[in-house]
């Protein structure tokens, strides 16, 4: 008997033994499991850290991006306005150089062709009125002012006195030099 209440004795403390360690085990994974949600909420605020610092860089990106969509479209504008103003010019060019084959042709009237059975004189008016069309049309291509004297000198029939034609040259002049200075389309701004 005494040798079982020594068994007895030592399945007890065997059973308090085995009941402390489950303790202590419950203890370690009550303590794992509250490290676990620690590193949890520490990747997760990390996380939500790291998509606020891309979010911010997405921001930052976008907002370059539309200031530069913003000044490339004003430098293509300013490029547009500075190409209708060359165009201008070269109309303006073609414009005298039309009144001045008229003045020379109304001086001193061109002669006749001996080649040309015909008997038309050669005249250089008419070479001149095409540079002045296409010219136009450029201009009306590129969203420039309407030239009306000089889109309608440019469509004048053939055989049109060069005196007229000298005058209109010179009145489409004037209406150049008046868009220039008072059409919106023609003004450059100038740089920031």
């Amino acid at each position: 008997m005494i040798l079982a209440d020594a068994w007895s004795a030592v399945g007890g403390i065997g059973a308090v033994v085995a009941a402390g360690a489950a303790l202590i085990t419950v203890g370690f994974a009550w303590a794992t499991v509250r490290e676990a949600r620690a590193a949890r909420r520490e990747a997760s605020d990390a996380h939500k850290e790291e998509m606020a610092e891309q979010r911010h860089a997405l921001q930052a990106s976008t907002a370059a991006h539309q200031e530069q969509m913003r000044e490339r479209q004003r430098a293509l504008a300013t490029e547009i306005k500075l190409q209708r103003v060359v165009q201008l010019e070269r109309v303006a060019e073609v414009l005298t150089d039309l009144a001045d084959t008229a003045r020379a042709e109304a001086i001193q009237p061109p002669g006749r062709s001996v080649s040309d059975s015909s008997g038309r004189r050669l005249t250089g008016i008419p070479a001149v009125l095409a540079r002045l069309r296409t010219a136009v049309a450029l201009l009306d291509a590129l969203g420039g002012p309407n030239l009306v004297a000089a889109g309608k000198l440019a469509r004048q029939p053939g055989g049109t006195p060069p005196e007229t034609t000298r005058s209109s040259a010179i009145d489409a002049l004037h209406e150049i030099e008046s868009l220039a200075r008072n059409e919106e389309r023609l003004k450059l701004e100038p740089p920031d």
